[in-house]
């Protein structure tokens, strides 16, 4: 029960979700922006959802939208990730067991939600994946290192 792996479970989080963000970026890119190497039925259904207008004022379609959610999953996957490394290399032991746990707990009940509210595979298990990281990491990571009270 060391320190060590308390920042590899971590590191580890962190390398999942930046991997991630890598591999959807890129399929964003190919799905939204090289567009046109489709086949006619989605090129269809492109057309159907580039035509219904969300928010008409501003031209917002439901294919805008969901390019925009796309979009924003990979930055927010890239963001994460970015977070937990920089924070699982600077620190203290001290106050990085505590985040990884809240970190896992908040994938852990995002997972639990997606899955019964709208079960996404791909989703899932990367968000499930980084919380088992961060979950091994907390729970099997440094323990003689508490927080003092009087230093928050």
């Amino acid at each position: 029960m060391s320190e060590s792996i308390l920042r590899h479970g971590v590191r580890a989080a962190a390398s999942v979700l930046l991997i991630a963000s890598g591999v959807h970026a890129t399929a964003h890119y190919r799905a939204y922006v090289r567009a046109d190497e489709v086949d006619a039925p989605r090129r269809a259904l492109m057309a159907a959802m580039q035509a219904y207008e969300i928010l008409p004022r501003w031209h917002v379609t439901v294919w805008t939208m969901l390019a925009a959610y796309s979009l924003c999953f990979a930055i927010l996957l890239m963001f994460g990730g970015t977070l937990l490394w920089w924070l699982g290399k600077e620190l203290p032991a001290a106050r990085l067991r505590p985040l990884a746990g809240a970190a896992a707990f908040v994938l852990f009940l995002g997972v639990a939600l997606l899955g019964l509210l709208d079960p996404a595979p791909v989703q899932m298990s990367i968000l499930l994946i980084a919380a088992l990281c961060l979950g091994v990491g907390s729970a099997f990571g440094s323990r003689s290192s508490r927080v003092p009270v009087d230093s928050r």
